[in-house]
Order: C-alpha cells, then sequence, then structure tokens
C-alpha cells in the first residue's frame, strides 16, 4: 500500500532532498546545485507527488487525483509530462536516475528521498533581472550625444537629421496577435478558506482556452489553438453570452495557472479547456467547462470521431455548452458549417495558428494554408477572411503597397459569399484602417460594437480608426473602453499604450506595456513596445534591454530598427547601420528602415554617396506607399525630407504643403519640417517647427539627445526649449 505524507501534518513542510536535487516547498521550485531547474507548476507539482509517495509507485489515477483533481486525464498526457521533467532534469528513461516507469501502472521515484528539515525564507522577486534594471531601477545614465562633428574649414556644424520619433511609425506596434509558446492543462485546486474576497462573475461568461495537442509525437497543436479559436467566434455570435477575446484567453497558455484565477483575470464565470489527440484517421477531443469560482467542473465529454468529423466536434461542443450554461438564447447557433470539406476546415484552422505567428514566415504559411483550403472549397468565405487579414498584417510589417490590391481581392471575395460572417467584417475594416480609408472602418467598427458592446477588439479597431479621422480624444475613449472591457487584454493595454506614445505621453505608457510583458512574456512585441517607451523617456539603457529581449524571442523589423536607433543617439553609427541594415532584409519594402539607415550612414563621414543611394530608394518606396494611403502626413513629410536629403530640392515644398494640409496636428510632421529647415540652413524656421512639435508632444529630452540639432546646440533658444522653459515664439 502506498504511503504519503499529509501535508497538512508538516512532515514535508520543507520539502525533500532527492539524490541530488532539492525541492523547496518553500520557494516553490527545484534546485541542483544551488542552481534552480526551470520547472512549470504542473511539472512541480508532479514531481512532488512522485516524491512524497517515494518509494512507492503511483498510479494513473492517484497522479490523476493529485496533480490534475477534477479534470480527465489520458495516460498518455500523464507520460508526456513526465517525459518534460525528465528532459528538464536531464534524465534518462532507459536508465533512469531520478524518475521510473512501471508499464501499465504508472511511475516511482527511484532515486533516494529525504525530507528536509529546515524552512527556508522567501526572498525571490518574481520580476526577471533585466525587467527589473530597465523599468524600475536607476539605470546609469546614457553617455551624452556625441560631440557634433566640425568642418576641417572650421565653419558651422554639420546637421543631418535622423527619422525621428524612433524610427517614426515603427515604434508603435498595435497588437493583432500574438504568439504563445507550449500549451498544456491548467491545474484545479479547489478554493482555499481565505478566498472571501473572490469576486463571482456574472453566469453567462466564458473564456476558451486552447485545447492541449497530447498527440504523442505533437504536431497537431495547431489544431487545438485552432479550435479554440473558431469556437471561441461561434459562442460569441449567441446573444447573451459574454466571451472573453481570444487573445487574452490565449494569454495563458504557457502559463499553469489556476483556474480560478484565469477567471478573475478575465473576468469570466467559466473556462473552456481541454484536449486534441490524433491518431492515424481517429481524433480525440476532450472537453471541459470549470466553475472559476469553485474550481470544479460543471460539464465534460470526450469525442472519439473519425478525422472526418472535425467540423461536427466543434459544432457538438458548442452546443453542449450552451445547454450547460442555459443561456437564454435570442436565437442558436449557425446551423450552417463554414464549409463541407474537413481538409478545407483543417487547412483554415493552420492558417489562423500561422496568422499568429513572430515573423514573415508565419504569415507566408498561413497564406499558403488558406490558398490550399480555397483550393479544395471555392466557396470558403472563412478562408477569403483570413486570406485577406494575411495581407493586411503583410503590408503592416514591410508597406509592400503589391499586397493591398491582393487583400482587397480576397476580402471582395469573402463579402460576395457570407457578408454576416463577423471574421469578413472585421477583415474588411482592418484593411480599410491600414490603406486610410478610415471614416468606412469607423463606420464597421461601430457596427460590430453595437452587436457586442463588450468587444475589446472592436473598441480597438474604433480606437485606430478614429485616429485617422484625426479625432484623438474620441480615440482615446475607445482605447479605454477596450481596457475596461477586457482589463487582461495585453492587445487593449498595448492599443493605449501606443495611442498615448504617439502623442507624447510615454510616460504613461510604460507601465501599460509593462503589464503587457507580465501578461504575454513569450512575445516579443510587448518587450518591443516597452522599449521605445522608455526610449521616448531618454532611458537608452533601458530600451537597448527590452529590444535585446524582443530580438532574443523573435527577430523583428520594428524591434531591429528601434535597437538600431537607440545606438545612433548613443552615437555608434556602425552598430545602427548594422541593425537598420537587418531591419531591410526583413522588411526591404518598408521606406522607414530605409530612411534610417540612410540617416545612419550620413553621419558616419563626409562621403554621402551610400546614404543618398538609400535615400532615393527611400523615395521610391514611400511614393509607393502613398498611392496606397494619399492621407498619410507623416508619409508626405517623409518624402520630402528624404528629397531633400537626396537634393532633389524642387520637389521638397510641394510634399511639404501636403504633410501640413493633412496632418498639421502631427508632432513628427513639425519634426521632419525642422530637419528639413535645416538642410536648407534655416535655423529660425526650424526652431519654430522643433517648437511646435515640443508642443503637440514630441518629447524635448529626444531632441537634446539627437545629434541631428548640433548646429542648433549653441542657440539660446534651443536650450531654453529642450529645457522645458520656452514656449513661445522667438523674437
Amino acid at each position: 500500500m502506498e504511503t504519503t505524507s499529509d501535508p497538512a501534518s508538516g512532515t514535508d513542510q520543507a520539502g525533500f532532498q532527492v539524490d541530488d536535487l532539492t525541492i523547496d516547498l518553500g520557494r516553490q521550485r527545484v534546485t541542483r546545485a544551488g542552481t534552480e531547474i526551470a520547472l512549470p507548476p504542473l511539472s512541480f507539482e508532479l514531481l512532488l507527488a512522485l516524491a512524497r509517495a517515494a518509494p512507492n509507485v503511483v498510479t494513473f489515477d492517484e497522479l490523476t487525483e493529485r496533480v490534475w483533481p477534477g479534470l480527465v486525464i489520458s495516460p498518455e498526457t500523464i507520460s508526456q509530462r513526465v517525459k518534460l521533467v525528465r528532459t528538464a532534469l536531464g534524465d534518462d528513461p532507459h536508465a533512469p536516475r531520478y524518475i521510473g516507469g512501471v508499464r501499465g501502472r504508472g511511475y516511482r521515484m527511484v532515486a533516494t528521498v529525504r525530507p528536509l528539515t529546515e524552512r527556508r525564507r522567501v526572498i525571490e522577486s518574481v520580476t526577471p533581472e533585466w525587467l527589473r534594471k530597465a523599468t524600475e531601477g536607476t539605470p546609469a545614465p546614457p553617455p551624452p550625444p556625441p560631440a557634433p562633428p566640425v568642418p576641417a574649414d572650421g565653419g558651422p556644424p554639420a546637421t543631418p537629421g535622423l527619422m525621428g520619433w524612433v524610427g517614426a511609425a515603427a515604434i508603435v506596434l498595435l497588437l493583432l496577435a500574438l504568439p504563445w509558446g507550449a500549451t498544456h492543462l491548467w491545474r484545479r485546486t479547489p478554493p482555499a478558506a481565505s478566498d472571501a474576497s473572490v469576486v463571482v462573475q456574472p453566469p453567462h461568461t466564458i473564456a476558451v482556452l486552447p485545447l492541449v495537442d497530447v498527440t504523442p509525437g505533437d504536431g497537431n497543436s495547431y489544431l487545438g489553438e485552432g479550435l479554440a479559436q473558431e469556437l471561441s467566434a461561434r459562442l460569441a455570435r449567441i446573444h447573451g453570452l459574454r466571451v472573453a477575446s481570444r487573445t487574452s484567453a490565449f494569454a495563458f497558455r504557457g502559463r499553469e495557472t489556476d483556474v480560478r484565477t484565469i477567471g478573475q483575470t478575465l473576468g469570466v464565470r467559466h473556462v473552456l479547456e481541454g484536449s486534441v489527440m490524433r491518431t492515424g484517421n481517429q481524433l480525440r477531443v476532450t472537453a471541459q467547462l470549470v466553475d472559476a469560482a469553485s474550481g470544479f467542473n460543471v460539464w465534460s465529454q470526450t469525442y472519439n470521431r473519425t478525422w472526418e468529423d472535425l467540423v461536427a466536434i466543434q459544432d457538438d461542443v458548442a452546443r453542449s455548452i450552451v445547454g450547460t450554461l442555459q443561456v437564454v438564447l435570442a436565437g442558436e447557433l449557425d446551423p450552417h458549417p463554414p464549409t463541407t470539406r474537413v481538409d478545407a476546415f483543417d487547412l483554415y484552422l493552420s492558417g489562423i495558428a500561422q496568422l499568429s505567428a513572430p515573423g514573415h514566415t508565419g504569415l507566408e504559411q498561413a497564406g499558403d494554408s488558406f490558398r490550399r483550403a480555397l483550393a479544395l472549397d471555392p466557396k470558403f468565405a472563412l478562408a477569403y477572411a483570413g486570406l485577406c487579414e494575411r495581407y493586411t498584417i503583410g503590408y503592416e510589417s514591410t508597406r509592400d503597397a503589391a499586397l493591398i490590391p491582393q487583400a482587397e481581392s480576397a476580402c471582395d471575395a469573402a463579402l460576395k459569399l457570407d457578408p454576416s460572417l463577423r471574421e469578413v467584417s472585421a477583415a474588411l475594416a482592418h484593411l480599410y484602417v491600414v490603406s486610410g480609408r478610415s471614416a468606412a472602418a469607423v463606420a464597421l467598427y461601430q457596427e460590430a460594437i453595437r452587436a457586442d458592446p463588450e468587444n475589446a477588439d472592436g473598441y480597438m479597431g474604433l480606437g485606430e480608426a478614429l485616429e485617422g479621422e484625426h479625432q484623438a480624444a474620441e480615440a482615446e475613449r475607445a482605447y479605454r473602453r477596450a481596457v475596461d472591457a477586457e482589463p487582461t487584454y495585453p492587445g487593449a493595454q498595448t492599443a493605449l499604450g501606443s495611442f498615448l506614445l504617439r502623442h507624447g505621453r510615454a510616460a504613461a505608457a510604460v507601465p501599460l506595456y509593462r503589464r503587457a510583458t507580465e501578461l504575454t512574456p513569450a512575445s516579443p512585441t510587448p518587450y518591443n513596445n516597452l522599449g521605445a517607451a522608455l526610449e521616448m523617456t531618454a532611458d537608452f539603457t533601458g530600451a537597448a534591454a527590452a529590444f535585446e529581449r524582443s530580438l532574443a524571442l523573435a527577430p523583428t523589423r520594428s524591434a531591429y530598427s528601434n535597437l538600431g536607433t537607440v545606438y545612433y543617439f548613443l552615437g555608434r553609427y556602425p552598430d545602427a547601420v548594422r541593425m537598420f541594415g537587418r531591419a531591410t532584409e526583413l522588411a526591404s519594402e518598408d521606406h522607414r528602415v530605409w530612411g534610417n539607415l540612410a540617416d545612419a550612414r550620413w553621419q558616419m563621414g563626409a562621403d554621402h554617396g551610400a546614404a543618398q543611394d538609400d535615400y532615393r530608394h527611400a523615395i521610391a518606396l514611400a511614393r509607393r506607399s502613398l498611392e496606397v494611403n494619399p492621407r498619410d502626413g507623416i508619409g508626405w513629410m517623409q518624402l520630402a525630407y528624404y528629397s531633400a536629403r537626396a537634393g532633389d530640392a524642387k520637389a521638397v515644398p510641394g510634399y511639404e504643403s501636403r504633410a501640413l494640409e493633412l496632418d498639421a496636428e502631427d508632432e513628427l510632421v513639425h519634426y521632419y519640417a525642422a530637419l528639413i529647415a535645416l538642410e536648407r540652413g534655416n535655423a529660425d524656421a526650424a526652431l519654430t517647427s522643433l517648437r511646435r512639435a515640443v508642443e503637440l508632444g514630441y518629447p524635448p529630452q529626444l531632441v537634446r539627445a539627437a545629434p541631428d540639432f548640433a548646429a542648433l546646440r549653441a542657440d539660446a533658444r534651443f536650450r531654453l526649449l529642450v529645457e522645458g522653459r520656452e514656449h513661445s515664439p522667438p523674437a
């Protein structure tokens, strides 16, 4: 008979020594020779269960009860978790040092186990060291800007200019989709007596978590993600049922969080989770509906079907949940499946999962999946909507104007097939925003919000569209409504932070971006945005740490460009050229990164030939971008700046006039106007434009740090401006 210690008795209160491993219950960690071995909470609980029972065998049923209480768990799931623990510990299953298997029964600890006699104090910060230093510490001040170069003739210093505002729009990314790490099941824990402060959420609220792939050898994670996303979208169509946004729910993938915490965080009463396993032509989907207030199962069901029943399984799960929640429906679920071809639906699910992957490769794969789905079912409207999103996101990332007609064609096909689908309207609205048709986008987002007043994504899209209409106050209200609707939605936090950053309120954006990094620690985008906000406050050391963290997670055009800009401010021009060069490799059609590259090369020496070649390339790309969105005032002023540097002075006034006509209240428009004035040698005009940029929100600390304004540093008016003491026109 198995013997275990009673946790309440205190006999294993401190933990266990397992051979050379120390299981510390106080710190909830495992160490070897003082070095921590990273184990997720679920893996920690499994190792602890085996240590408590040592040397006895713990059966599959007993492990389910102790590690996954309340869940229906297969032996395959337990075996996969044991495999993860062994990998982390460096344990060989064929010659185990720690965990041995008993075929058909379970597992046992083969190492010598003895209890620890001394409980350790917990003095450990959960904040990553790099983030603590970057956001909460007192980093060493950055070195002063390099002294302006003095020409050999003793004349005034050169006055080259960088693409201002840290690479312009490159830093202000709206989280459209977030990549995640490995999936898992969430640990079920009954409520403790001290949880009296838990707020019980309304009964008709639910979050759909990504279903875990427990297929031996993996390879089907896209299926669990795609099913969860599609199920969430279908449930969201039900009147009276509020469904947490997919991005908010998927934030808990890779984080073994108690289901009650998930419910409190997402503001939902119920959580749907489960697993998928495919073996040949056989498919098993297990779903559990959990009451997040109590932590106990309300309903569970396992579907054992053939692969061809994939669409029917989704429909059965949705209908069972609706019946369980006893929602009073004004209507019913759409009885018509999105496609009758299960192989097309499988490709569609793969495509929407790939849209969330970082980098350009995921977009290419998503597009291929959607096109293959359409080859199987040319009337599959959702696949056309997915293809529209692929091209729209691609244009946002690369500024390749050729992608816009392709997005328009895909959206048009989706509209002709089924204009009632929410996914189709969302894809079209996004396309309208990025192509400058913001008034049409406003109408679509307002319609979506009327249908679902708690739609955080709708408010975010509305905010972006209102910005396109130059309605800043209304846009801010929309972004704040998104945060109110989904307080733990990282996309909403990021959207509001990006708005504040664009409007010169970087300090207010920092905590929003920091919160997004906490919600999505595996995503590179929040770290990139945090770095941008820190850079706006002239914390170049913290900004560089954040950008480097972003690049460690995934190389992106934005993070390379932003890190290059940090190096530029620090006078490290060769490093800046290297970073901007990598950005151009990832986004060869984006005129902004080519402009950045040209600026850095301009600073490196008297021979400006290579820089001017890059400016001419940026000019060609900017013109293509303005054909897509002719209402982009910043784009027109950037084109004027590139032209001034490339020696095309005649074209500059027309571009400037167009920019000021479109965006006279944008700080970047006036920032570039100041750089252009310096190219003409007009210091007074430069100061006037620069003053207006600062009044509209451009950070004076960045003006002070930039080498672009070396020619103005001796001017008393400039010193007053960057010190925040000058707000009136010069005499």
